[in-house]
């Protein structure tokens, strides 16, 4: 007959290695539980921009570069480095509050997207993207799926000028379309009278960048600065031959005291350009202005006239952008108007530039 003690023994052996096992199940579950919360802590939509803000506010402050940051998150603009774009990030938001704010309504790459503040001004976008796997239990986690600028540039420019943004050269990377009539000529090309041949540019696009760009066109030993005339869209025109462009602000200036003049007669610049918007087409209107109105001012003077901008579009259709102090003194009293205006000139058959365009800005 078997013993007590040789029962026990029996069976202690298989319970034994039971708890064992059962033990090593718990603790393998807690440390799949463990390290499967800790994964999607730090895969937390918040948590991911509190570490990125506080990454780039560091490395701002200490290195006076975003590079790092960028490197591993940034979006690629062709032709521009990390080391670059990481210096001018870098400036946007060195010394000031680095924040985020989610962005409603985001319809572009990515899950969610935030904005990046400095000081409350919205500098950069992070946009997030949800792995592929959940996490533990079906929960989500998401990555940085990229970095970029606020900042989108199209460039407009005659087909044969060599483009540059700051010192990198435009290529066909950048090119996104050709053919196309400058932005600012649209109006005028639409119009159902126009006689003047209007131009058809290449266009190049940049997107996500942390500034905005000098832009010039070179053309030989020529060059032409760009001319933004939008926010986002900068037009470079061919490289201006110094004696036309002589004569055609001389042309400009004296069309300018003809406008003028007819300005003055209680009308204000509002006035002209309800005029210009509202009544004849545009070519007889235009026509009709270049002579010297009646006028019931007793003096009027020009003061702090500046060209700013000139855009060649073609050797026979040139823009000029003039800002000028108009001072007229009648019935008793000094009023100056701050006037801000583009002309578009075009040389026509009698070899004469005539305006055929004006925009009051």
């Amino acid at each position: 007959m078997m013993s007590n003690k040789g029962i026990f023994g029996r069976f202690r052996r298989p319970y034994g290695i039971f708890v064992l096992v059962l033990l090593l199940m718990i603790i393998a579950f807690w440390l799949y539980l463990w390290t499967g919360l800790a994964a999607y802590e730090s895969g937390i939509p918040k948590n991911l921009m509190d570490h990125l803000v506080r990454s780039l506010d560091e490395e701002a402050r200490e290195e006076g570069t975003c590079v790092d940051v960028l490197v591993k998150y940034g979006k690629e603009i062709p032709g521009l480095s990390a080391q670059e774009n990481g210096v001018l990030f870098a400036h946007l938001i060195r010394d000031k509050e680095v924040t985020y704010q989610k962005i409603s309504g985001w319809s572009g790459s990515g899950d969610i997207a935030y904005h990046i503040l400095a000081d409350g001004e919205a500098v950069a976008v992070a946009t997030l993207s949800a792995e592929e796997q959940g996490g533990i239990l079906g929960l989500a986690l998401y990555r940085v799926d990229s970095l970029f600028g606020m900042r989108d540039l199209t460039v407009m420019a005659a087909p044969k000028v060599q483009v540059y943004a700051g010192d990198l050269l435009l290529t066909g990377e950048h090119l996104t379309d050709r053919g196309k009539v400058p932005e600012d000529l649209q109006d005028l090309a639409e119009y159902p009278e126009n006689e003047v041949e209007i131009p058809q540019y290449n266009v190049y696009t940049l997107e996500g960048l942390f500034w905005v760009p000098p832009i010039k066109g070179v053309d030989g030993s020529r060059s032409a600065e760009g001319v933004y005339v939008a926010p986002d869209c900068a037009v470079v025109g061919l490289p201006p031959d110094t004696a036309l462009m002589k004569e055609v602000e001389e042309r400009a200036v004296t069309i300018t005291h003809r406008y003028s003049h007819y300005m003055s007669d209680d009308l204000g610049w509002s006035g002209l350009r309800g005029y210009l918007v509202d009544t004849a087409p545009v070519y007889d209107r235009l026509r009709t202005l270049e002579v010297n109105w009646y006028t019931l001012h007793d003096s009027n003077r020009f003061e702090n006239m500046e060209i700013l901008d000139r855009i060649m579009y073609t050797d026979h259709l040139i823009s000029l952008r003039m800002t000028y102090d108009y001072i007229i003194v009648g019935q008793g009293k000094v009023t100056t108007y701050d006037t801000d205006l583009t002309y578009y000139l075009a040389l026509e058959s009698d070899g004469k530039w005539r305006v055929v365009e004006m925009i009051v800005n």
